[in-house]
């Protein structure tokens, strides 16, 4: 049986929490062409949603994620 999807009321501490992993990520894509964005509805303020930051990087060049893993 699938788990039952849990939406939460906005916490304003999200965009802080986005910005901590959005830090995490900026140093391994450092010198990059990456974008690092809070997307989902965690990003929407005002919004409930479920209390999950989703975070997606965008990079010209496939290449360029490839070389860092």
């Amino acid at each position: 049986m699938p788990e039952p999807v849990i939406v939460v009321s906005y916490d304003p501490d999200w965009p802080r929490r986005f910005d901590q992993e959005s830090a995490v990520r900026g140093t391994v894509f450092a010198g990059s062409d990456a974008a690092i964005e809070h997307v989902g509805s965690t990003a929407v303020p005002g919004l409930g949603a479920k209390p999950v930051i989703d975070v997606m990087v965008g990079l010209l060049h496939l290449a360029e994620a490839e070389s860092r893993y």
